[in-house]
């Protein structure tokens, strides 16, 4: 049989074709690395918005449950104790806060009202929060071992720290005991100091040729309501010696920090005769402070979150700027007040007001977050609430 052969091909490529599939290539290249910019910018500015909400919604959110649970709102005049208390604050390890920073004063006069106005003035607003709330409710009672332990009462809001012997009979400590000898349960508000603040030192993640800040919450340690422990004393001198000696032991606390400093809410100055607004416990009484330094529990950066995993990116507070370019812009910082004549100070993007007294006291916490990453020009989210705070003694 006869055998056939077919010759195979040997024929390459000629130069022109090979010229026009790299003329192709190269067309198609930078139109998907267009592309593929154009998505990973879109997916990254997504991702920065979505961060940027939820982090100042958690902010607002935060804010709103400690003014639910305020003893008293210092303002910046003297009649709140503002002026006097703030300046004992010994913010320990916690960032410097920023030169301007300012508390509001309750708004007067005719025009009462949180709507940017151009009649508003500086005074009236503030860019920090100091204030003083109920601490979370505490019941302290002796356990089989006689030992102290704490039970956090399932509430959200600020209550009484409750001192019960709790009927055990072994016991390896004295129990709370009036002057008859009997043993009782106490009741007593404990508060803490709350400052919330604008400073830009720290861990932050500033943003190119914009000036930010990051937003700092500031807390003390623990303070018993001297009011409570003069009522007490004036009762049961007996009572008020074992509850001072039982507050500033602490082998009667599980994390061994005894309570050693009240306050008295009713003071506004540091001093007023024979009264004081802070005092020590210490050798089974009070002893009242001339000048008690607030002292630093911990303190927390409000405005901090993940910077992304898309794309890192920077962001914080905004400073002062009015139409800044954006897509969309955004808003003026600040909207309620006018700003100082220094440049980028007060009072940045956490804007404070505060309206009404006492049980009818509101305050207004605007905050304008912006951010800056890989896609083209600033991105923001705004932020602003009213509260409803007690401001009762």
């Amino acid at each position: 049989m006869a055998k056939f052969f077919r010759k195979s091909n040997q024929r390459g490529w000629t130069i022109i074709e090979l010229m026009m599939v790299v003329s192709i290539i190269g067309l198609i290249i930078p139109a998907l690395t267009t592309l593929f910019m154009y998505c990973y910018q879109g997916l990254a500015s997504a991702e920065m918005h979505l961060q940027l909400k939820a982090l100042n919604e958690q902010i607002v959110l935060h804010l709103h449950e400690r003014m639910n649970t305020s003893k008293h709102m210092f303002q910046n005049n003297a009649a709140s104790g503002g002026l006097s208390f703030i300046g004992q604050i010994n913010l320990g390890s916690a960032p410097a806060s920023v030169s301007f920073s300012q508390m509001p004063q309750a708004q007067s006069g005719a025009t009462i009202t949180f709507s940017p106005a151009a009649g508003a003035v500086n005074s009236e607003f503030g860019d920090c929060l100091f204030y003083a709330v109920y601490d979370q409710p505490q019941t302290i009672g002796k356990d089989a071992g006689g030992k102290g332990d704490i039970f956090i009462a399932p509430v959200t809001v600020g209550g009484p720290l409750t001192i019960t012997q709790d009927n055990w009979t072994t016991t390896t400590t004295a129990a709370i005991v009036d002057g008859t000898g009997k043993a009782v349960t106490v009741n007593l508000d404990v508060y803490r100091f709350y400052f919330d603040y604008l400073s830009s030192v720290g861990d932050m993640k500033p943003i190119p040729n914009y000036t930010s800040y990051w937003l700092i919450e500031w807390q003390s340690v623990q303070f018993v309501d001297a009011f409570e422990l003069a009522d007490i004393k004036s009762t049961d001198p007996t009572l008020f010696t074992n509850v001072v000696n039982w507050l500033s032991t602490g082998s009667n606390f599980p994390n061994g920090q005894p309570m050693t400093f009240a306050w008295d809410p009713s003071q506004t100055q540091m001093t007023n005769g024979s009264s004081f607004a802070f005092y020590q416990l210490s050798g089974g009484t009070t002893i009242g402070v001339a000048n008690q330094v607030i002292s630093m529990q911990s303190w927390t950066p409000l405005s901090r979150t993940s910077s992304g995993q898309i794309s890192p990116f920077n962001y914080g507070i905004s400073g002062n700027y009015s139409n800044r370019a954006g897509d969309p812009p955004p808003p003026n910082v600040p909207l309620y007040c006018p700003p100082t004549s220094t440049a980028n100070a007060f009072p940045g993007g956490f804007e404070v007001g505060i309206q009404g007294a006492n049980g009818g006291m509101q305050v207004m916490i605007r905050t304008l977050l912006v951010a800056h990453g890989n896609n083209k020009g600033i991105l923001w989210d705004n932020e602003t609430s009213v509260d409803s705070v007690r401001d009762v003694w």
